[in-house]
């Protein structure tokens, strides 16, 4: 009898060993089904825009970047930031540096306004009611601005 047991207890186990490997097998099967087989999704055009942001770059350059430059003076955009509110008010600001004669002296500019969003497209109309508009692909607004006489192609990146 003890030999008839322990073949029970050989076979039991062969049976629960082969019973837990397809319970395994079964429960990997269904933990790839449910995660996204193309990965994580990227940045996209039809994501909302709201949310803040820092400028990158005017026309490709990174900042500070010369607006203006003559004998004696100097006109740098040193920094900018887009902030666009869930309730559909923006505000920007840009931090500009003039330089006179050697002697610089920064100054802070705000800008406000509203905003609306159809897919990558923006537009900001300010309280001026100027509008602008710009793109936007989920991560970076390119937003084009006029300045001293210049077109600036501006780059704002969405911050984490």
């Amino acid at each position: 009898m003890s030999g008839r047991s322990t073949w029970f207890s050989v076979e039991a186990g062969s049976r629960l060993r082969a019973c837990c490997r397809t319970v395994v097998v079964a429960v990997l099967v269904a933990a790839g089904a449910c995660g996204d087989a193309t990965g994580p999704k990227g940045p996209s055009p039809n994501d909302p825009a709201a949310g803040a942001f820092k400028m990158l770059s005017v026309n490709t350059q990174p900042l500070p970047f010369n607006i203006f430059n003559a004998t004696g003076y100097r006109l740098d955009f040193a920094a900018s930031t887009l902030a666009l509110q869930t309730d559909g008010k923006y505000l920007m600001t840009q931090t500009t540096t003039e330089t006179v004669a050697g002697f610089a002296s920064t100054y802070l500019d705000t800008l406000s306004g509203t905003w609306t969003q159809v897919a990558g497209i923006l537009s900001l109309r300010a309280q001026d009611s100027t509008t602008t508009t710009a793109t936007w692909d989920g991560r970076d607004i390119q937003l084009t601005m006029n300045s001293e006489g210049q077109t600036l192609r501006t780059v704002f990146r969405k911050a984490p």
